[in-house]
């Protein structure tokens, strides 16, 4: 199965990757940084390259479907009340990378709550806005 960054036509980006791109390296990062930001990304690519072998089919306890959406999320923590959701769908032979944040391990508060709600339904926009044309993607790399 092929695995690719869903491509805004509109704001000329793709969600996951713009996300992703904070964790890449820079110049200017310490040692710990370094470290940190390389086993993030190694434990997201770990796991979105399982889930592309096995079909997109989610395996938890790290991938599962989005309930009331209809897309899967894949869950990878940043830090001990952090948590970083990425959602994803298939269509046709590929894993389509839909969108990616932030969200607390835990809520406490419905603001939070209704902030995370409403990254879940523009990950579902973006998903409807890829069935209209499913040619907006790049590779996943």
């Amino acid at each position: 199965m092929e695995i690719v960054y869903f491509y805004h036509q509109d704001i000329s980006v793709c969600p996951v990757k713009e996300y992703l791109s904070q964790y890449l390296l820079a110049a200017k990062d310490k040692e710990f940084l370094i470290k940190r930001k390389a086993k993030i990304l190694a434990d997201i690519d770990a796991k979105i390259s399982y889930i592309g072998a096995n079909g997109g089919r989610p395996r938890p306890p790290f991938a599962k479907p989005l309930r009331s959406y209809s897309c899967f999320e894949i869950l990878n923590s940043k830090d001990t009340n952090t948590v970083i959701r990425i959602l994803y769908f298939t269509h046709q032979n590929k894993m389509i990378l839909l969108h990616a944040f932030e969200k607390p391990a835990n809520y406490s508060t419905e603001r939070e709550r209704k902030r995370v709600e409403k990254q879940n339904k523009l990950g579902e926009k973006y998903l409807n806005i890829f069935k209209l044309n499913p040619n907006n993607y790049e590779k996943y790399e």
